[in-house]
């Protein structure tokens, strides 16, 4: 296959969609969606969560030090659209319904609709130009109570149909591909 080089940008970044949840200073719930989500694991999970700009929901991790991280599923595309499209700093995301509780572990706002949840609290803070990552150990995961017999070491994605966000865009799962450990199923080894 022959490739091409092409200027390093965001035109390439297929992840999850979540719907981050802070608290205002006031004690409102705020809610906006980051898409550069990773995780990792040092000694227990966590989520490395970066934001860059000016942004209420950065302001308020850097001063609570806590965060949920609500999936979203496609039934909620458009509620995230509008948390996405709308700025903390110009008041209340209130111009359409949405139901929203309060975490179990940590005191973060969660949005009843995601099917999973994690609450973050803030291990560690990395500053850069103008970005922050915000290294996260996960307290709590949320889970609809329908999935409690899922295998959750061999989870089902397409029962938790998340939006993949790719810039400017909104993509749902097409097919599951297959399993770990497959490989030699996709080959003909007999030679």
């Amino acid at each position: 296959m022959e490739k091409i080089n092409i200027t390093p940008d965001k035109v390439f970044c297929p992840q999850p969609m979540y719907i981050i949840g802070t608290k205002n200073e006031d004690g409102q719930a705020n809610f906006s969606v980051i898409t550069w989500i990773g995780f990792s694991w040092n000694d227990s999970p966590h989520i490395m969560l970066c934001i860059g700009g000016t942004k209420k929901t950065k302001e308020n991790i850097l001063r609570d030090k806590v965060f949920s991280a609500n999936l979203v599923s496609t039934d909620m595309v458009w509620l995230a659209d509008y948390f996405g499209c709308t700025k903390g700093n110009e008041g209340q995301k209130d111009k359409i319904p949405y139901e929203f509780t309060w975490g179990e572990k940590v005191d973060v706002p969660i949005i009843e609709q995601s099917k999973w949840v994690f609450e973050c609290q803030v291990s560690k803070v990395v500053e850069l130009t103008d970005s922050h990552i915000f290294v996260s150990k996960i307290e709590n995961i949320q889970i609809d109570k329908r999935f409690e017999n899922m295998d959750l070491q061999m989870i089902d994605l397409m029962q938790l149909d998340p939006v993949i966000y790719a810039p400017y865009h909104y993509f749902s799962l097409g097919e599951k591909l297959g399993s770990c450990n497959e490989w030699n199923q996709h080959f003909n080894l007999s030679e």
